[in-house]
């Protein structure tokens, strides 16, 4: 099934086709005009992630090509340029001085590399133009066409500020990314270093953060905390279908196979089509337009598998973090093990040296991406036993439990048997089969087949990949997280993974005559027809905007940053929406108990009851201001509206130093 790929790599070899490079260069440079016109001086960061990652790729020892260079490396880059800035930050603040030294420290990183490049990207360089110029990989364009262009889309609409405040152009950036600016926020703006949880300070924060503390080092560089959230999930969206597609090449070795396993993945979805085509075939096409709800997601239903795009990469960030990283260290393991001339001496361990410390700084990007490289690396090392494993393993250990051990030391653990998972939830006693096929359409028989019918697969992958059905297995009976849909972070590498085989069998599929074909287009069909539906929803413009905060909230952040210290503490509604967490930068006495509440924290309940004893002026609010270390309380819509608190108390008992837009601040300490 693979004879049409050449997977065989560039060797290095003079200079040809030196028009053709300068007009590669030529491309390039006006991206970079591009980037900077659109991003402003965050284009610093962001090229400069893409750089960095570029030359660091020539340090795994593999032959790879300059797509995979470029896909690879700015995930890479990411990572060791937000590390760096984390250890800066850490130890002399978050400033344009640390982003920028930061930034110097991930390039001398990746100069040996660019060092070893010298002799070989421009036989690279010419392998691509020769493959372009026979459109080998124009699956990739087509699949770059569809995802770029959603991803600059729906992103441009994340936020938009107008007269009456900050407007959420979508449910992730309303809901879960009031969480990101938080975090982000708490970075830029608050001096967050160790990181605390800034709405329960006192306990670490036990989140994989550092996706929020890319977007914060985009502030000292201009850029407003809103856009600098868009800016670094732009940056790891535009790079995730190209990383998906560049390991499935590698893994699955067909390019179609490769392009349509990541449209089955972020497309995919269960057997909710079959009630749209219901309500079509009773009122028309009309009834497309005027479908209310999502197809994947409906607990009416018991429909728990909300489309990977709207449930996992718009919403939880640190995914596009995660997702990447455990393709791209896969796949560069499998060429290692693969290699038909293995070399000696050190050029053997490189490879997995590489891979073991990009998985080593994983933890603190995404702890379920670290978690299954490490296992799928135990299977793997257990199929293929080579010393090397030692150079992969010794850093990916070392560098990681430190991240790990804070991680799972943040919160109170919560581990309990739930068979099934939710089949059996909500009033709901679906037989798990049903559960699994109405939530999933054909994704689980699709995958099995592709894992047991000979030749679909190459040789060893079918084995090497089988482990990842344990992504499946274990979460039906053991749920991980206090909120028992958190297993779905587990399930989503079991589906990213799993989707690479239902790929290929799809193109078996197709290459097996008519009936063949037929087979294969009813099956994208059923794997893709739901999510397609709810993410092309997510496109119609106001189909899930709401009001952020209003102009009010905007100002009273803005005096917060501006007037008082960044580690002061306030006191306010604990809603996911405001203003002085979110925009402020500034830590809460309490924050929103549905995100504590699902990170383990235990004292969520009794600080949310005191915090709402405190601002209706309880007798014992002046202990509990003391107690809590609260230096300022603020009364605003939601404090005055939503808890009833006592303005008169704080009128009489504080300094009011801020008063606007239907703010009130007071100092209380």
């Amino acid at each position: 099934m693979a004879a049409d790929l050449d997977l065989t790599p560039a060797r290095p070899g003079l200079p040809t086709w030196d028009a053709g490079r300068r007009l590669g260069l030529a491309v390039v440079g006006l991206g970079v005009v591009v980037v900077l016109a659109l991003t402003g001086w965050a284009a610093i960061t962001l090229v400069g992630c893409v750089v960095v990652g570029f030359g660091l790729t020539y340090l795994c020892g593999l032959a790879l090509t300059l797509e995979e260079r470029l896909a690879y490396g700015t995930v890479v880059g990411a990572v060791v340029v937000t590390m760096a800035d984390f250890l800066l930050a850490a130890a002399i603040g978050l400033s344009l001085v640390s982003v920028l030294a930061g930034l110097a420290a991930a390039l001398a990183a990746s100069a040996p590399g660019w060092w070893l490049a010298r002799d070989r990207v421009g036989a690279e360089a010419d392998d691509l133009i020769a493959r372009w110029r026979r459109r080998e990989p124009w699956p990739l364009w087509a699949l770059l066409a569809i995802c770029w262009t959603f991803t600059i889309a729906v992103l441009a609409r994340t936020y938009q500020f107008n007269a009456q405040g900050l407007v959420a152009g979508g449910a992730w950036s309303y809901a879960d990314w009031a969480a990101h600016l938080t975090y982000a926020g708490s970075f830029a703006f608050g001096h967050n270093f160790p990181p605390q949880f800034p709405v329960d300070p006192g306990h670490r924060l036990a989140y994989p953060f550092m996706i929020d503390l890319l977007a914060a080092g985009l502030v000292p560089l201009g850029t407003s905390l809103t856009s600098a959230l868009v800016l670094s999930s732009g940056l790891l969206a535009l790079a995730f279908p190209a990383v998906m597609y560049l390991a499935g090449v590698r893994l699955i070795a067909t390019r179609v196979g490769a392009a349509l396993a990541v449209l089955v993945f972020t497309l995919s979805g269960g057997l909710g089509f079959v009630l749209l085509l219901q309500q079509v075939r009773l009122s028309g096409l009309s009834a497309v337009q005027h479908y209310s709800g999502l197809l994947t997601q409906n607990m009416d239903l018991n429909y728990q598998w909300l489309n990977p795009v709207l449930a996992w990469m718009l919403p939880q960030r640190s995914v596009l973090f995660g997702f990447s990283l455990a393709l791209l260290v896969l796949a560069m393991l499998w060429v290692a093990l693969r290699r038909a001339d293995w070399p000696a001496g050190a050029a053997a361990w490189m490879p997995f040296a590489f891979a073991g410390v990009v998985t080593g700084l994983t933890p603190l990007f995404h702890l379920h991406a670290y978690g299954t490289v490490v296992a799928m690396a135990v299977f793997w090392a257990l199929f293929n036993r080579r010393g090397e494993w030692v150079a992969f393993f010794a850093p990916a250990l070392v560098l990681g439990a430190p991240a790990v051990l804070w991680m799972l030391g943040g919160g109170a653990a919560s581990v309990h048997v739930q068979v099934w998972w939710l089949a059996d939830s909500g009033g709901h006693h679906d037989n798990p089969v049903w559960f699994w096929l109405e939530n999933t359409g054909l994704l689980i028989p699709a995958m099995a087949a592709a894992f047991l019918w000979r030749g679909v697969l190459p040789p060893g992958v079918a084995l090497h990949l089988a482990p990842i059905w344990l992504w499946f297995i274990v979460p039906n009976f053991v749920v991980f997280q206090p909120w028992d849909w958190d297993n779905t972070k587990f399930f989503a590498y079991w589906a990213l993974i799993g989707s690479l085989p239902v790929g290929a069998l799809i193109v078996r599929f197709l290459r097996s005559g008519f009936e063949g074909r037929l087979v294969a287009y009813v099956l994208t069909a059923f794997l893709v027809l739901s999510g397609g539906f709810d993410v092309a929803r997510a496109l119609e413009p106001n189909a899930m905007s709401a009001q952020f905060t209003d102009a009010g909230g905007i100002q009273v952040a803005a005096w917060a940053r501006d007037h008082t210290d960044p580690h002061a503490i306030f006191l306010t509604a604990p809603a996911h929406n405001e203003p002085i967490p979110t925009l402020g930068g500034r830590r809460v006495m309490v924050g929103y108990g549905g995100w504590l509440w699902t990170y383990g924290l235990s004292d969520w309940a009794q600080r949310t009851t005191d915090a709402e004893r405190m601002l209706r002026g309880d007798p014992a609010t002046p202990s509990l201001l003391r107690q809590y270390g609260v230096d300022y309380v603020v009364l605003g819509p939601q404090e005055l509206g939503g808890l009833g608190a006592n303005q008169a108390y704080f009128q009489a008992t504080a300094r009011l130093v801020y008063s606007s837009g239907g703010y009130s601040v007071y100092r209380v300490s």
